[in-house]
């Protein structure tokens, strides 16, 4: 009778860890699923933009379009060369830890891989590493790089103060940057100012001597303010409508609002 008693005990406590060792199998597996990453948890849609490196040119331009229906376009400029554009379509996959795409084109059987992160794709070597070293940031695309591009910014702070308009101007101040011709051009009370510009890794902007228009008007302090902005401006951050011109870690230069579309 004890070893009866024993036995269904047995039984019994291994049916219970039986139970167990499921339940908590189906616990981890619910888990796993709802693990956040990017291809779940980021608005990854968009359009990218940057200047990776390029061993016989100076750089290539490189613009990606994701879309919610896994299909990409991009559109390569190698800088310094003529006929350089480039286009190229196809759909892209996720890996299995949902933080990395493969652009498959449908023009070749060629597969790139880049790491999708916060507003940022990632350029990967063809092993599926990121590439490191002191170029590294060279590899990174972003929304803001874009974002920059082809808007009317107009200033509404200034070097601490804000930009008030009165019967004086006749013109109203703006700053554009112009993807095809890499310039920007800023408008201002009296003058227009424009010179080249380049996007950097990680939002810094490189401006270039900027060449200035010579009428003598009443009003010219948003000129003279704008100009000394653009001298010292080496970062930008872009939040919804509005742009952000920074010198390093200091407070902001200049603020700027564009229409949302």
């Amino acid at each position: 009778m004890k070893m009866k008693s024993f036995t269904k005990k047995t039984v019994f406590a291994l049916i219970l860890a039986f139970l167990f060792v499921n339940l908590t199998s189906c616990q981890n597996q619910v888990s796993n699923n709802n693990t956040h990453n990017a291809q779940n948890s980021l608005d990854y849609d968009g359009i990218y933009r940057g200047t990776l490196p390029c061993a016989s040119c100076e750089g290539i331009k490189t613009t990606i379009y994701l879309n919610r229906d896994s299909t990409y376009k991009v559109v390569t400029s190698y800088l310094g060369k003529e006929q350089n554009t480039q286009e190229e379509t196809g759909k892209f996959t996720w890996d299995k830890t949902g933080t990395i795409i493969k652009l498959k084109s449908n023009n070749s059987s060629a597969v790139t891989q880049y790491f999708v992160g916060e507003n940022m794709l990632t350029l990967l070597d063809k092993s599926g590493n990121k590439i490191t070293g002191n170029l590294a940031p060279n590899y990174i695309l972003t929304k803001e790089n874009y974002a920059l591009l082809n808007k009317k910014w107009r200033p509404i702070e200034i070097l601490g103060k804000p930009v008030i308009l009165n019967e004086k101007n006749t013109k109203e101040p703006t700053l554009t940057f112009d993807d095809n011709s890499n310039r920007y051009l800023a408008v201002t009370d009296c003058n227009n100012i424009s010179g080249g510009f380049e996007i950097l890794p990680f939002n810094k902007l490189k401006f270039s001597p900027g060449m200035s228009t010579m009428m003598a008007c009443e009003s010219m302090e948003i000129e003279q303010k704008l100009g000394e902005v653009l001298r010292q401006a080496d970062g930008f951050i872009i939040n919804g409508d509005e742009l952000t011109l920074i010198k390093g870690r200091m407070a902001p230069l200049a603020k700027f609002k564009t229409p949302m579309h």
